[in-house]
């Protein structure tokens, strides 16, 4: 029985360990953020991740303007603050206060008002 319990234990040493593969793991990415298609269409995750991973799929910044001057045009002169008068009238050329011109004509000057 002891030569037995030996020659067991002999070729359980002799034989061979077992092999480990260290093979790499591989995770897909959770999305494609190099498709040609329309950023618009991705859902709110996707663009989420691309935005913070590739760039892509960001908002697009809002450009607003701090006063319409459209609005209250035809009383613009008595309605609108001059904030909106100094504004309107660099940015969209309205509101601007008339410049007076003078004539010379006879050598006295005088304001047109036409």
């Amino acid at each position: 029985v002891g030569v037995l319990v030996l020659v067991v234990i002999v070729v359980l040493l002799l034989l061979p360990g077992s092999t480990t593969t260290t093979t790499p793991l591989t995770t897909a990415l959770p999305f494609n953020c190099l498709t040609f298609d329309n950023p618009d269409m991705w859902s709110l995750a996707k663009k989420t991740y691309c935005c913070a991973h590739a760039g892509k799929g960001c908002p697009k910044p809002t450009t607003t303007v701090p006063y319409d001057c459209n609005v209250g045009f035809n009383t613009w002169q008595a309605g609108w603050s001059p904030e909106k008068k100094a504004w309107c009238c660099t940015h969209a050329a309205r509101g601007c206060t008339p410049v007076s011109k003078m004539c010379t004509l006879w050598g006295d000057p005088h304001v047109i008002s036409f």
